[in-house]
């Protein structure tokens, strides 16, 4: 007897039928010819059941698997003496025995409120091998019934099981990989419980569960994304005003190749009506100061010779002319593409100019993930405002500094020695690709020996120059209200490993109890309404979110983890690469404090809101500035009324009484310095320390 034929019955055991073969296992089995027994209490056998069969050949076959699965059998019986499994993944339920333990036939239907596109198709995957395990290229693919809403399939699977499963829609490439268009994303999958019949037949809505209904976009495995941003104030330059009026214009993203997995939406971000959408006919209407996004899914082997053309409508629906554009031309993760709008009379005419930037978000590359469970929107109604440790235990090179150093490990335990729920720390990478915590994008410093009294005579580097070995080396400066210069000990100097300087992210993640939370806060500089950007950024925007994603995903599971970051494309990149943390859009908003960006999306916290719904990111986390008058709750409420979280972050929360008041009108969380000295009274530990919650996100773990 070959080890596939006994890799096959182990598997008709588990509950892990494999679509193709195994005829004669299934026979046997189904005969009862070869079962279990349950005469003992204090073993399983297996028994050969008497009769004419004279075929020796088989007589030695199921002998020979007796005596192989007779320890799988004890091993299993025991453990469901025991034991109760509520999922019944891999071992049987106490209540069940291997002898009504048989392969049944289930039959999945699923009713849809509204019929799927036409290159669209419905599908199921689940915790056993049959139903592909969560994985994607595994799944089971549904068949049309008797109408556009109804969808079923039949699958084998073990009687006993209490099995776990969602449905997915999809679309296939020209290379047969597949798209994830939309998935139920309930924080529990749906449960299948035992089946005591031949055939069982389940009906399901899609999207509902428990009278709750979540589903929401893929995440990316062979595809991209490319998004054309109309969100600056100037956009075009135009030659005559009356035969292109730039206030008053339709656009469209057409492709000129048609091909299957391309598909162009967009957002027109307006508040309650932002969410991604088929393209108008004559295009969206767009003027100065909208915030057009068209959004762009291509199979990932289309991504250098796919073309497209940006279609100008006038309001009466008149071609007023077309810019070409083509993928090949959108070099590396984000750019401006220089387009020139051709009359559609004269070719060679120009209507006019535009500057357009763009994003191509490309999928995860270090690993697959699954369709096993997701937090991406987790952050449920129950739980109370949180208090989120800003930096750990605040900012250092001030003034009244705490102890600890900003953003080291002892300034994150500082924090949570206090109750702080979760703490914000602040992401770089090196030259190296090294993930290093620290706030700003460079530091100043001098060469070794060299005597500092004044600021002019330090030198300002940047992170992303320098790789990490050199970084744990220089010295390291602050300059206090403009005059006074201090100096602080590097990385190597310092002998207390938590109060280091530059601590790696996977130092962090390993270090830091799992009751205390994070949110990891993506440092990428902004360019300037005024001119100018806060800082020069080399590394690639898609190396850089990988990187990383691959330490979060393999280190950071298991706790409450949520990503921020100021760029809006970077949120962009986070939620479409992956599908189990949430993010959050992190917003400066209407402030006197510092210069606006020139990205319209960051300018208020409507716009947030907006961008928010559009990308379903799990919400906000704006500026405390902009909640210090009497319509602050109501604003906060818009974001609720979204199914958004807001966390509030900045210097204005920094005292007892801010505190109270930003939990007062709604804040889902605070954000503020000094943990030690704020943390509201009688408050007696983190909320997160509680084996019961943090028991809700093991599931993270993946790897």
């Amino acid at each position: 007897m070959g080890s596939i034929y006994l890799h096959k019955v182990l598997l008709l055991l588990r509950g892990e039928v494999p679509p193709h073969g195994g005829r004669y296992t299934r026979r046997l089995l189904e005969s009862n010819r070869i079962r279990s027994s349950s005469s003992n209490s204090n073993s399983c056998c297996c028994i050969i059941s008497s009769n004419n069969n004279n075929n020796n050949k088989y007589r030695q076959s199921e002998r020979q698997l007796c005596g192989t699965l007779q320890a799988f059998y004890n091993t299993k019986c025991a453990a469901a003496a025991t034991l109760n499994y509520g999922t019944g993944n891999e071992l049987l339920e106490a209540s069940a025995t291997i002898t009504t333990c048989k392969p049944t036939q289930r039959q999945f239907n699923v009713r849809l409120e509204k019929p799927l596109a036409k290159d669209e198709q419905l599908a199921l995957t689940g915790d056993v091998k049959a139903l592909g395990e969560w994985q994607l290229s595994r799944c089971v693919p549904l068949e049309r019934g008797q109408d556009d809403f109804s969808w079923q399939t039949t699958v084998l699977l073990q009687s006993c099981r209490q099995l776990e499963y969602r449905y997915f829609v999809y679309v296939e490439d020209d290379a047969g990989n597949k798209q994830i268009r939309r998935w139920e994303t309930h924080f529990k999958p749906r449960s299948l419980g035992p089946c005591t019949e031949l055939s069982c037949s389940q009906l399901d809505v899609f999207g509902i569960t428990s009278d709750t209904q979540q589903v929401h976009r893929g995440w990316l495995n062979h595809e991209v994304i490319v998004q054309l941003k109309f969100n600056a104030e100037k956009m075009f330059q135009v030659h005559d005003i009356e035969t292109f009026d730039p206030q008053h214009v339709q656009l469209k993203v057409v492709p000129v190749e048609q091909t299957a997995g391309l598909k162009v939406e967009y957002t027109k971000q307006e508040y309650g009506r932002s969410q991604l959408q088929e393209q108008p006919v004559f295009g969206v209407p767009y003027t100065k100061n909208d915030i057009v996004i068209f959004h762009i899914t291509l199979p990932l082997e289309k991504v250098m010779t796919q073309r497209f053309r940006l279609d100008c409508y006038n309001m009466a629906n008149e071609l007023l002319g077309s810019a070409s554009l083509a993928s090949a031309e959108m070099n590396g993760s984000e750019g401006l593409l220089q387009l020139h709008i051709k009359s559609s009379r004269d070719s060679q005419e120009t209507l006019a100019r535009l500057r357009l930037p763009y994003v191509l978000v490309q999928p995860y590359q270090y690993s697959a993930l699954d369709f096993k469970t997701t937090y991406a929107h987790y952050w449920p109604k129950s739980w109370p405002n949180l208090d989120v440790g800003h930096r750990g235990n605040g900012k250092s090179y001030i003034a009244e500094a705490p102890i600890e150093r900003e953003n080291t490990i002892a300034s994150f335990l500082s924090a949570h020695e206090h109750h702080a729920d979760m703490i914000e720390l602040d992401v770089h990478l090196t030259a190296d690709g090294i993930p290093v915590i620290y706030h700003d994008f460079g530091l100043r410093t001098a060469p070794p020996g060299k005597q500092i009294t004044k600021p002019e005579q330090l030198e300002y580097v940047l992170i992303k120059d320098i790789n990490y070995e050199l970084l744990k080396r220089l010295r390291i400066f602050s300059v206090i209200n403009g005059r006074e210069v201090r100096e602080y000990p590097s990385h190597n100097a310092e002998p207390r490993p938590e109060h280091r300087i530059f601590p790696r992210l996977e130092e962090v993640l390993v270090q830091l109890p799992k009751s205390l939370g994070i949110d990891v806060e993506i440092k990428w500089p902004q360019r300037r309404n005024g001119g100018g950007s806060e800082a020069e950024q080399t590394i690639d925007k898609n190396f850089f979110a990988d990187r990383v994603l691959h330490l979060v995903i393999r280190l950071g599971c298991g706790r409450p983890i949520i990503f921020s970051s100021f760029d809006a494309d970077m949120c962009t990149m986070l939620r479409f690469k992956q599908n189990i943390f949430p993010v959050m859009f992190l917003t400066q908003g209407e402030t006197k404090k510092w210069q606006p960006f020139n990205d319209l999306r960051t300018r208020n916290f409507l716009a947030a809101i907006n961008n928010a719904q559009a990308f379903e990111l799990a919400g906000t986390a704006p500026h405390a500035e902009d909640f210090l008058h009497e319509n602050a709750a109501q604003m906060l409420q818009q974001a609720k009324d979204q199914g958004q979280i807001a966390v509030i972050w900045g210097d204005d929360c920094n005292s007892k009484e801010r505190v109270k008041y930003f939990t007062k009108i709604g804040a889902t969380a605070t954000c503020y310095d000094r943990s030690d000295l704020f943390m509201p009274e009688g408050k007696q530990r983190a909320f997160f320390n509680s084996p019961a919650l943090l028991k809700e996100f093991e599931a993270q773990c993946r790897i």
